[in-house]
């Protein structure tokens, strides 16, 4: 027997909460108890975006053993992978690639790229990941910028320097 939808909302937001705050047990429960693990906030967010966005494996395992979708975009098209990416969370976005996340997917505003994200931070690391998985360094946003732009812009010369010997 279905959950009367009020419910269903309710698990879908602790999900959400969980998955945020990395509490796995939570999460665990509420899933069990019939919450969709693709279900979305306001702004088109599902749990394995929310846990990517805070380098959270150990979620994100659970929520892709689950069936958690990792194409998903949220309403502005960005991906599990551009969350994770945007942080310094090395295993995270190692294990959305290895899950099959495409790391060239870009977003509807700006064109932004997981690896663009990385890049724009400092995140060395994981810009190495992004690469080793064939992101290309080569593609551009809206404005024309690519990954080694936005690491130069911002002053990460580690990246830069790097990044040049990945370019074409």
């Amino acid at each position: 027997m279905n959950e009367p939808a009020s419910d269903t909302t309710l698990n879908n937001k602790i999900l959400h909460d969980a998955a945020l705050e990395g509490d796995f047990e939570t999460l665990k429960h509420v899933i069990d108890r019939g919450a969709r693990v693709d279900s979305r906030d306001q702004d088109g967010r599902t749990a394995l975006m929310l846990a990517s966005f805070n380098g959270y494996t150990n979620i994100i395992r659970l929520l892709l053993d689950e069936g958690a979708d990792i194409h998903l975009k949220d309403n502005y098209g960005r991906t599990s992978l551009m969350f994770a990416a945007s942080g310094l969370f090395p295993e995270a976005v190692e294990l959305l690639l290895e899950s099959g996340a495409d790391p060239d997917v870009i977003d509807k505003d700006e064109h932004f790229t997981a690896l663009m994200f990385a890049a724009s931070e400092g995140h060395l690391p994981v810009v190495k990941i992004l690469v080793r998985y064939k992101a290309d360094p080569n593609l551009r946003d809206v404005d024309g910028d690519d990954a080694l732009t936005f690491a130069r812009n911002n002053g990460h010369t580690d990246v830069v320097t790097y990044l040049q010997t990945v370019s074409k």
